[in-house]
């Protein structure tokens, strides 16, 4: 499996953190950062730092697609338990990890994933 960067939003459980850095992933979260600077710093930040975002705020997609903010990949999941979010995160960035890197927002929708490309 390809190594993804990513910087999880302070909404994002730990266990997806220690999930994904188990997976071998280089995952930043903005916890471990401190103050949350809010979204637009956030999708900034990791635009210039080369990384997608997991997050399950639906505020990106407004500044993604209403914006037009830059970003390099956004993935939106679905409210989930900690660790069966965890484990969907894991899953989602395995199988669509090459969309997210091509800047892609990737949606968990539940019963499927949508990929909205640029």
């Amino acid at each position: 499996m390809k190594k993804r960067k990513l910087l999880l939003d302070s909404c994002v459980a730990k266990d997806v953190a220690v999930r994904l850095r188990a997976d071998g992933h280089d995952v930043a979260t903005v916890t471990e950062r401190g103050v949350d600077p809010g979204d637009p710093m956030i999708l900034a930040s990791a635009a210039s730092e080369g990384r997608a975002i997991v997050t399950i705020d639906h505020d990106f997609g407004t500044l993604v697609f209403r914006d037009g903010a830059k970003h390099l990949g956004v993935l939106r999941l679905r409210q989930l338990g900690a660790v069966a979010l965890a484990a969907r995160a894991s899953e989602i960035v395995a199988l669509y990890g090459d969309d997210l890197e091509a800047g892609a927002f990737v949606t968990d929708d539940g019963d499927r994933v949508r990929v909205t490309k640029r």
